[in-house]
């Protein structure tokens, strides 16, 4: 039968869920058995074959090595990676040249800075738009969430973000400035995104297609 990792908790019923890895975790009621447990696995076996080729569909990149010759995203398109002397990050016909040294942290520190510089108006024409003041803008590292706002109204989104194409970073953008006024995922809330971003499906299915980015670098 198929391993997993068992949790038992105050809950009602019993739910299962698999990791960006394909490993498998079992939420279950205290009062429930270990044989009704099993069962419950082994009668969701085709589901797990299943998530795990789709995993694997969604996951064909490896984490960027830093190599010569490979391809780096950026705001959508693809760039052969080479490599000079100079100290910054630059992009010309096709190519991104990073630095020799800590070519990897330079990349980073390259898709905050775009990153923020792209979205800057982006926030301020919907804000206006919208009738929102959002209080304060990050950029973070985060792996789980491409952007968050937070109790205060601050936005924060990850440098990750940078890679992804321009029209699911505007409705990333739109997504959040939505929070400022409901701090929820309810039907009011999707109404008021469509409301502003009609084309925020596909962005989303989009967004959904590329999460492996989240673990490239």
């Amino acid at each position: 039968m198929e391993k997993y990792t068992l949790v038992r908790k105050q809950r009602k019923t019993l739910s299962m869920r698999l990791d960006k890895d394909g490993n498998v975790t079992v939420s279950a009621p205290l009062h429930i058995s270990q044989s009704e447990i099993d069962k419950f696995v082994l009668s969701h076996t085709d589901w797990i074959i299943r998530k795990r080729k789709e995993l694997s569909a969604r996951n064909p990149l490896p984490r960027l090595t830093m190599t010569a010759g490979e391809w780096i995203p950026f705001l959508g398109r693809e760039y052969v990676l080479r490599f000079h002397d100079k100290r910054s990050v630059t992009i010309e016909n096709g190519v991104i040249f990073l630095p020799k040294t800590n070519p990897q942290t330079s990349l980073t520190r390259y898709y905050a800075k775009r990153l923020k510089e792209f979205i800057l108006p982006l926030i301020t024409h919907y804000s206006r738009f919208m009738g929102v003041q959002p209080q304060a803008l990050r950029i973070n590292s985060a792996r789980t969430r491409w952007g968050s706002c937070s109790a205060k109204n601050g936005l924060n989104f990850s440098f990750r973000l940078a890679m992804c194409d321009a029209i699911a970073v505007e409705y990333v953008v739109v997504h959040e400035l939505c929070h400022i006024r409901y701090k929820n995922h309810s039907k009011v809330f999707w109404n008021e995104v469509e409301k502003y971003f009609p084309q925020f499906q596909k962005a989303k299915q989009y967004l959904k297609q590329i999460s492996y980015f989240m673990e490239i670098i």
